[in-house]
């Protein structure tokens, strides 16, 4: 995705198929045709380019930044907190501020403890960037879940 979303990249089909092939040998693995029996580098291309299609991210695409880096401290009288993390993308507003935080997520079927963990993690993020929503977006379904600030945030 981070290669795509800087360009370099080509979205075209056997292009991203000999780089999904080439990255899954350097995960030590073997590419395979059937996606039940390992890492399939069409399979990965075929999500890859859906996800990218998806309307939400379609619409977000032009103005997105891939690894983008967040952080924030915080402090009260007894404590100093810094928090970072790397948000996956981040859209910018017209102004140049955080629009959309954007979390990818490869996962099959999250059972609702992840889910709740992944809108945790994104949550973070919209806080520590102060963007308007968060969406995390699980890739080999298409399902994208949209993540807002907490109330407490959205009130200050």
């Amino acid at each position: 995705m981070e290669e795509i979303l800087t360009a370099e990249m080509d979205e075209l089909a056997p292009v991203l198929i000999e780089r999904a092939t080439e990255l899954i040998r350097e995960l030590g693995q073997s590419p395979v045709a059937d996606p039940t029996a390992g890492l399939s580098p069409e399979e990965l291309v075929t999500c890859t380019i859906r996800t990218l299609g998806l309307p939400e991210i379609a619409a977000l695409r032009p103005h997105l930044l891939p690894e983008f880096a967040v952080h924030a401290a915080n402090a009260d009288e007894n404590q100093e907190t810094a928090t970072a993390g790397i948000a996956d993308a981040l859209s910018l507003t017209a102004d140049g501020g955080p629009a959309v935080v954007v979390d990818w997520k490869s996962d099959v079927n999250p059972d609702h403890k992840t889910l709740d963990h992944y809108r945790s993690q994104v949550r973070t993020h919209v806080e520590m960037t102060g963007a308007e929503r968060g969406l995390i977006v699980l890739m080999t379904t298409g399902t994208v879940i949209t993540v807002l600030p907490s109330a407490r945030m959205m009130a200050a």
